[in-house]
């Protein structure tokens, strides 16, 4: 299927190799206590128990809700120090998807997969959602959280131009393009809007016949 993406869609203002950037690690969160939550309650609802679940973009806290019970959790990301100190997760990659989208995993075996905040970094989406459609079980859900936050030199610039609610018809638009996803659906999960951090969630689950 042909995309209306261009090339200048996703240039950024510092286009450095973002492994030179990420080479420190930040143990900051992201979003403040009351969007994490809201994160951690709503993955609670759409993952499956004694599931496998793969974070992508993955740093030092992946925000599954305490009590939550996974078969394993495989963060991806770009810093190692960031992951190991990551309680949630049961292993982990050190992989740049923005140079190379490819998973290095096998075909249909995770029951979930989530973005956290971190969408807005990446340059080439529609290769790695068909990566991810690719890893996950048929039926499994894929999770894009997005806020309004960014370091705002790596973000790309058709987010910095877009608000919101055309950032949530970017990722729909991601899900579509990519092929294999049932239909996308927006969830705002902002939990005290005006007062802490928005939270929003675009979810598509891994068609059957995919």
């Amino acid at each position: 299927m042909s995309h209306p993406f261009t090339p200048e869609m996703f240039e950024r203002m510092d286009d450095s190799e973002d492994a030179q950037f990420y080479a420190f690690p930040r143990k900051v969160v992201h979003i403040d206590d009351p969007a994490i939550a809201a994160a951690g309650q709503f993955m609670a609802t759409a993952f499956p128990a004694n599931g496998v679940l793969l974070d992508l973009m993955s740093s030092w806290r992946s925000h599954l809700p305490a009590g939550f019970v996974k078969q394993r959790m495989v963060g991806l990301g770009l810093n190692a120090e960031e992951m190991a100190d990551n309680p949630d997760l049961d292993e982990y990659v050190v992989h740049d998807l923005n140079q190379d989208p490819h998973l290095s995993f096998s075909d249909n075996i995770f029951d979930g997969a989530v973005v956290t905040v971190s969408i807005q970094y990446m340059i080439r989406p529609l290769e790695v959602f068909a990566e991810v459609r690719r890893v996950l079980k048929p039926g499994a859900p894929f999770i894009v959280f997005f806020s309004n936050r960014m370091f705002p030199t790596k973000a790309i610039r058709v987010w910095q131009v877009l608000r919101d609610e055309r950032r949530a018809e970017l990722v729909r638009a991601y899900f579509q393009y990519a092929e294999g996803y049932d239909e996308p659906v927006f969830h705002n999960l902002s939990p005290n809007p005006g007062l802490s951090d928005p939270l929003y969630a675009v979810v598509a689950r891994k068609g059957a016949e995919s």
